[in-house]
């Protein structure tokens, strides 16, 4: 019987269900059974008889009359969460946030995170979100929110203290690798749209451009969509763009890739403890964008995380397009979310996901723990296991987690002034400001001497510190950043996108070596890693 917010049960009924937690196994279709019981040990039966001994007691004897919701519900995420930051409990909102984040929209930060090195750290921001406007960067460690440490957190824990109604504050306390002192940082929480391709078009002469920013019910649909469009408008040449997409649904990684890799190909399998968890999956269909259609470059950083690294390494794998950026972020283990009654469920980690190839893409941590290194560093001390590509070249690509590119292509780190410009989100104010009286500004807008006499004058009313060496040091990039905001602010996201693309590195360089290379077998002798 339920008795306020308590539910009130007895303790016969309790210690039924410790025992049921026993263990669960995955069976096809995606539902669960409980192990025979001739696989329980006799060790297994002593730690559940201690279980059920220290529950009992605590439940009888502690000085005040315990809830058994909590206990139970904190034995739970204590079991789990001593298994990997993976796996965990869902409570009934956190269940309800994982299925909004894979079918609409929500109120919150615009960051994806994830545990890493046992920190909760950002994956990426979001395009267009308050956190992206921040200045939020990959690789961040979220180290408090509202000032309570986050040592400890799961995943689920820290998204449901981020997200909440729009207009609310937040405020995060980051660690940034370069950054000597921690940064807080107040964030409004605005309505986040799952947008799974906010930009595509044209980058230079023939070449189309797609920018696949997650792995959503709509991954599918809008891509095929986004190929049908350009090459309608005679796109010879691709770029698919999975740079900061942390991933999401499987079977959307497997729709995707099935655009560009023959039938019958495989796109990624699966290998776990259980039989039933080891899985191939292969493309059911000819591709839209084969091979003959034109040679690809698909763009990787270290946000490109899960279902990304799924679609770069199978398109590496059979030789398919060129990878070009940094090694991807190196998530590759499987979770299965298993109900537990109406409204709660576990996430239990169950594979790891491999490359056609076999290679593991999970990136394994040990190398970091002693904190010698940042978990997003490249550990130059560990030679990586070689494999062979299927695709009839035979070249040589890596394994030891994350996809590492074909062509590696860092981009700049941001100097201590630019960073603290976009954490106080002082271009984006300027241009609020600034587009009051200059509404009919361009899209050939450039920012001129009296421009950059107006933004110091924001900067001296914010009482905002910096030198004129740092200033003049930082020029160029201030420069771009106040364009970046003017045109966003004027014209839209997808003006600004295409501003930025202009000046990427990595885009340049994917542009450079198409331009060179019409044929894509030449296209793919071109990368380093050989």
């Amino acid at each position: 019987m339920e008795e306020g917010n308590k539910i009130m049960i007895t303790k016969r009924k309790l210690f039924t269900l410790i025992a049921g937690i026993a263990v669960f196994s995955m069976v096809a279709g995606g539902m669960f059974a409980l192990y025979a019981q001739s696989q329980i040990t006799d060790q297994v039966l002593q730690y559940q008889k201690l279980f059920r001994q220290v529950f009992g007691t605590v439940y009888d004897r502690y000085v005040v009359a315990p809830d058994p919701q909590k206990l139970i519900y904190g034995a739970i995420k204590g079991m789990l969460g001593s298994l990997d930051p993976h796996s965990t409990f869902l409570d009934a909102k956190t269940l309800k946030d994982l299925k909004i984040s894979t079918q609409g929209s929500f109120g919150g930060l615009g960051i994806q995170i994830d545990i890493r090195d046992n920190v909760l750290t950002v994956v990426s921001p979001m395009a267009g979100t308050p956190a992206a406007r921040m200045g939020i960067q990959a690789g961040d460690r979220i180290i408090k929110i509202e000032n309570v440490s986050t040592r400890g957190i799961t995943t689920e824990g820290a998204i449901g203290k981020l997200r909440g109604q729009p207009g609310t504050e937040v405020t995060i306390t980051i660690q940034r690798e370069g950054v000597d002192q921690p940064m807080d940082f107040t964030i409004t929480r605005a309505n986040i749209e799952i947008k799974s391709i906010p930009y595509s078009g044209f980058v230079k002469n023939r070449i189309g451009y797609i920018w696949l920013a997650n792995f959503s019910e709509k991954s599918g649909p809008d891509l095929g969509r986004a190929i049908q469009v350009l090459e309608s408008q005679g796109a010879k040449q691709l770029i698919l763009d999975l740079r900061n997409n942390p991933g999401g649904l499987l079977n959307e990684a497997v729709d995707i890739s099935s655009n560009f890799i023959d039938r019958g190909s495989m796109v990624v399998f699966t290998r776990g403890r259980l039989p039933d968890a080891n899985r191939d999956f292969k493309v059911a269909s000819d591709p839209l964008y084969g091979s003959k259609k034109g040679t690809m470059v698909v763009l990787i950083n270290q946000g490109s995380a899960s279902a990304s690294e799924i679609v770069a390494g199978a398109m590496q794998d059979w030789d398919r397009a060129l990878i070009i950026g940094q090694t991807s972020f190196g998530k590759g283990s499987v979770q299965t979310v298993m109900p537990l009654g109406d409204s709660i469920a576990m996430k239990l980690t169950t594979a790891k996901y491999y490359t056609p190839s076999g290679r593991c893409i999970h990136r394994d941590n040990s190398a970091w723990q002693s904190g010698e290194l940042d978990s997003l560093e490249e550990d130059s001390t560990v030679p990586r296991e070689k494999f062979i590509t299927l695709g009839g070249l035979k070249r040589t690509v890596y394994g030891g987690g994350g996809i590492v590119p074909d062509v590696k292509v860092d981009l700049p780190l941001l100097k201590k002034l630019e960073s603290n410009l976009e954490r106080k989100t002082l271009f984006f104010k300027f241009a609020v400001k600034h587009t009051v009286t200059h509404k009919d500004l361009p899209r050939t807008l450039e920012v001129d001497g009296p421009m950059l006499a107006e933004f110091k004058k924001l900067l001296a009313d914010e009482k905002f510190e910096y030198t004129e060496q740092e200033f003049k040091e930082s020029e160029a990039y201030i420069k771009k950043g106040l364009k970046r905001e003017l045109l966003s602010k004027l014209y839209g996201d997808q003006a600004m996108t295409a501003f930025l693309l202009e000046g990427d590195p990595q885009m340049q360089k994917a542009v450079e070596l198409l331009e060179q290379h019409k044929d894509l077998s030449k296209l793919l002798q071109t990368g380093q890693n050989k």
